[in-house]
């Protein structure tokens, strides 16, 4: 049974291995997962290295702690994926996210297509920002991996910063030349690049090809970019197995 997680980054380091639970992760544990003192969870540290460390529920003065009672466990080591998503409908968006988290994706790049349905105003941003995060922070807890995906703010392609992206590039293309997806060269790490409903259109597909994407296909049939992108992030998280 997988334990519950908790970000230590967000909780008061109280001592020598015992750690002040923040209100929100406090309510979680002890409210939602209805923990008791004493039950065992996993803290998950913000080191940049994906460490875990098993710990202990405690009372203190009616405060909820977590004790380390664990050594430190490294994260297994798997591809650093980059995923640039076309911007999709809320749901649908949703749903990528949550799996993007689940699957170990790195980075999150929306991006603003020709064929993009939604438009968001500026002011919106902010709270859709934060959102998605959350949504990503949850997901990556429920894996188990100790650094969630970062997302950035949707922009066009032009407006990404190329440099920041990974050098082995691959994009899901509707294109009788697309390769099987399970030729793909699989690295240290990777962008994988879906477009929205109804695909890139040919001036995006020849800005991808030009910042040296390599088209794939997900095999017989046409997915909804949502399913497109799970498919392929899963396709490179199984691939490092």
């Amino acid at each position: 049974m997988s334990l519950p997680k908790v970000r230590l980054e967000r909780c008061l380091k109280a001592g020598d291995g015992l750690w002040k639970l923040d209100g929100a992760q406090d309510r979680h544990l002890t409210k939602s997962l209805r923990s008791y003192e004493g039950a065992v969870a996993e803290g998950l540290l913000p080191d940049g290295g994906g460490s875990k460390i098993k710990m202990r529920l405690e009372k203190i003065g009616g405060k909820s702690y977590l004790r380390e009672v664990g050594p430190e466990e490294p994260e297994l080591p798997g591809i650093s994926l980059t995923l640039l998503i076309g911007l999709l409908k809320a749901e649908q968006f949703d749903s990528v996210l949550r799996a993007a988290s689940e699957l170990g994706v790195r980075d999150v790049r929306p991006i603003i297509c020709e064929r993009s349905v939604p438009r968001i105003n500026e002011g919106e941003m902010p709270k859709k920002m934060s959102r998605w995060q959350k949504i990503l922070d949850e997901g990556s807890k429920i894996s188990g991996f100790a650094c969630p995906a970062a997302i950035y703010q949707p922009v066009a392609l032009c407006g990404l910063d190329w440099q920041e992206i990974p050098k082995t590039r691959y994009a899901a293309i509707l294109s009788p030349e697309a390769m099987p997806i399970s030729q793909a060269s699989v690295r240290e790490e990777a962008a994988f690049a879906v477009g929205p409903e109804g695909d890139w259109t040919d001036g995006e597909t020849d800005a991808l090809m030009q910042k040296n994407f390599v088209p794939v296909s997900l095999g017989h049939g046409i997915l909804r970019a949502s399913t497109a992108a799970i498919v392929g992030c899963g396709w490179f998280r199984l691939s490092c197995v």
